[in-house]
């Protein structure tokens, strides 16, 4: 059996990440996990508006993506995960364990921008009436707002293949070519 390919969607809040994942997983028809959503389902399943927050829930929807990926992974499927890995050394020695049990390619997507129009996104998020209340938004940005106007985050320490985009911009991204990468690393592994 030829390895899966498990195409990682990184990058920084705002960078498009979510999107980026969703737009591929659709045009390349495979299931795509984030973890912010992981996160959001469980915050409400244990409704920690009410009952308040598990210290450890953002870990915990880190191993249950780690889980969920695992499991089309056993059985040679690839799949699409995306999410903030903001530490790289800790994110990537997971995803080396994840790989050790089900031996997978991985092809990783970073998703960078100008920190201004991070910023800006970010603001504009923390203001919207659609963002998930049981994100710390407030608390995130006023530790991280110069993390974030850098405008880079160190990929993953992985083998396999990393692919840099801007997400400034529309204009910025080349999806067609992007997409393009995509499918001919996924090329062995679709059955």
């Amino acid at each position: 059996m030829e390895k899966p390919l498990l195409i990682i969607v990184n990058g920084l809040p705002g960078s498009g990440k979510t999107t980026l994942a969703r737009r591929l997983a659709t045009d390349l028809q495979l299931p795509v996990f984030a973890r912010d959503g992981l996160y959001e389902f469980l915050h409400d399943a244990l409704e920690c508006t009410s009952n308040g927050e598990p210290p450890l829930l953002g870990l915990i929807s880190f191993k249950l993506l780690y889980s969920i990926a695992g499991s089309l992974l056993a059985v040679g499927k690839p799949l699409v995960v995306e999410g903030f890995f903001g530490r790289p050394d800790l994110r990537g020695a997971e995803f080396r364990q994840l790989q050790q049990q089900h031996n997978f390619e991985p092809f990783q997507i970073l998703c960078q921008a100008d920190g201004t129009v991070l910023l800006e996104r970010f603001m504009a998020r923390m203001q919207s009436i659609e963002r998930h209340s049981g994100h710390s938004d407030q608390a995130w940005i006023e530790e991280n707002k110069e993390r974030l106007l850098k405008g880079k985050l160190t990929p993953l320490p992985l083998d396999g293949q990393l692919i840099e985009i801007d997400t400034t911009t529309p204009q910025s991204l080349d999806y067609p070519n992007l997409l393009q990468h995509v499918q001919t690393a996924l090329t062995p592994t679709i059955k």
